[in-house]
């Protein structure tokens, strides 16, 4: 082969490489969480070992919520009952509201999320995402990030359960805004605020190394 037919040969395989990875990566944008746009869908197990998949709950407000039981954060949320009032006031206003905790720390075991349900006698399930592969979709932040679907299945609100990162305000100063979501849902409104940056401990990914 002539030098000049391996470079071409060589530009050619270098070409095909690019460009099969540009499409990768734009077929992973295409799947991932964007607001106003159809919610990504999954399947997970619960700590129970059942199966939970989004696409049991069309027709029904479904929320979200990355939750790691060792994270300070969701510790605080938890301790001030913020995430536990939301899901209250939330399937008040919602009838048949769907509320899902995930856990995507790699360690995590269903007994230590069976204690933590347990603890604060929650009413929804935690669903674990060990490898990841849901909060990838999601691009989930932090323990806790919210994420409200409409009953259209599209995604509505993401980002911070309230406006009280430092757990210092006063109850009447606390603005929550995954309730505020679902009441404006309610109400036919249109959201607002639909993001706000969530706070809390960075989720623990599983390293693919």
């Amino acid at each position: 082969m002539k030098t000049g037919t391996r470079l071409l040969a060589a530009g050619l395989g270098v070409s095909l490489v690019l460009a099969a990875s540009a499409m990768a990566l734009a077929d992973k944008e295409t799947k991932q969480a964007k607001l106003a746009k159809a919610a990504p869908q999954f399947t997970l197990l619960d700590t129970t070992g059942q199966e939970r998949s989004l696409a049991d709950y069309k027709g029904k407000v479904v929320v979200l919520e990355w939750i790691n039981p060792k994270c300070p954060f969701v510790q605080n949320c938890y301790k001030s009952k913020a995430i536990q009032e939301a899901f209250l006031k939330a399937s008040q206003t919602s009838k048949g509201l769907v509320w899902l905790a995930i856990n995507t720390t790699p360690n995590t075991s269903a007994e230590e999320n069976n204690n933590w349900i347990r603890k604060h006698g929650l009413k929804y399930p935690i669903l674990l995402d060990s490898k990841g592969e849901v909060a990838r979709l999601y691009n989930a932040k932090t323990t806790p990030h919210m994420f409200v679907i409409d009953r259209e299945g599209v995604l509505r609100y993401h980002g911070a359960i309230d406006n009280n990162k430092l757990s210092d305000k006063s109850r009447d100063e606390v603005f929550n805004y995954v309730t505020n979501a679902i009441t404006q849902m309610a109400a036919q409104e249109t959201v607002s605020p639909d993001y706000v940056k969530s706070y809390g401990c960075s989720v623990r990914y599983k390293k693919s190394w």
